[in-house]
């Protein structure tokens, strides 16, 4: 669609962004619900952080992976709930707070995994073109909330220190799935 109204256009981007992630939200649940193995029959090693962390310093955003733990199987699903969280945090951090420094916890622990995404204060302005889409729904953020409930998890987010931004979710290492 194109429009010279700058509102419409707008509108239109953010439906096609609300669009892409509920696509994506589905997609992945389909892929759960197909799994031809029961969960707890085919556990795994959560899946590479680093590759997130290496996309995010890419494109300018220097990101510290802290894990700690034993890295022991967990179920696919929750590995991919904890995938999704990191890489949700870290396209917010791309996004809303340009130029922020940003750390990535996980802790593997027995019964479940804790990851902590936290970034300092942007050191400058976010760029529109970036926040603008779909960004005032908070989709993101609430897709990732479900998500995380899904597997029995919980989810905070809010603002944290001088200006930075905290994601936490504590996820069980089995989903009950």
């Amino acid at each position: 669609m194109s429009s010279a109204d700058g509102r419409t256009r707008e509108a239109a981007e953010a439906l096609r962004v609300t669009g892409c992630q509920a696509l994506e939200e589905l997609r992945d649940l389909v892929g759960i619900l197909h799994d031809p193995e029961p969960d707890g029959m085919r556990e795994q090693a959560l899946p590479d952080l680093g590759a997130l962390v290496a996309e995010s310093e890419s494109v300018g955003v220097p990101v510290e992976l802290v894990e700690r733990g034993d890295r022991s199987p967990i179920s696919p699903v929750v590995g991919r709930t904890a995938h999704r969280v990191v890489q949700e945090a870290l396209t917010n951090v791309r996004k809303h707070a340009p130029g922020a420094s940003t750390r990535v916890q996980v802790h593997y622990g027995r019964d479940a995994v804790r990851l902590v995404v936290r970034n300092t204060a942007p050191t400058r302005a976010a760029d529109p073109a970036l926040t603008g889409a779909g960004s005032a729904t908070g989709t993101g953020l609430l897709g990732l909330r479900q998500r995380v409930e899904l597997v029995n998890g919980t989810l905070l987010a809010g603002p944290y220190g001088d200006g930075g931004f905290q994601i936490q979710a504590t996820l069980p290492r089995e989903s009950g799935w």
